[in-house]
C-alpha cells in the first residue's frame, strides 16, 4: 500500500479531502491490526478496539469479521489511491455523514 506524495501541484479541496480519508483509513487499518494480533498472537480473551470515534470489546469470537472487514478496507485504500493517481479523471465528491443531524 502506497503512502500518496504530496508534491508537485497545488492540491484542490476534493484532492486534500480523499487523502484524509485514506488517511483516517490507515488508522483504522493499524487498530484492526493491532486487535487481531492480541487476539491470536497475545492470547488475549478481549481487546478494546478504538477507531477513533468508537470503541469495541472484540473476542476471538470476532475475529472473522476484523479480518474480513481488514481485507475490505485495504481494497477501499487501494481503490482511492487508484482514483487519486488517475490525474485526467475527476474524483467524486465527498459527502460527510453526520449521526444525528
Amino acid at each position: 500500500m502506497a503512502i500518496i506524495e504530496e508534491g508537485h501541484a497545488a492540491l484542490s479541496g476534493k484532492d486534500v479531502a480523499w487523502r484524509d480519508l485514506i488517511k483516517d483509513s490507515e488508522i483504522i487499518l493499524f487498530e484492526l491490526d493491532k486487535a487481531i494480533l492480541a487476539l491470536t498472537r497475545e492470547g488475549l480473551k478481549e481487546f478494546r478496539l478504538t477507531t477513533g470515534q468508537t470503541t469495541h470489546n472484540v473476542t476471538p469470537l470476532d475475529l472473522p469479521v476484523l479480518i474480513q472487514r481488514r481485507k475490505d478496507l485495504i481494497d477501499q485504500i487501494v481503490r482511492m489511491e487508484e482514483l487519486i493517481a488517475q490525474k485526467n479523471t475527476p474524483l467524486p465528491a465527498l459527502v460527510q455523514v453526520v449521526p444525528g443531524c
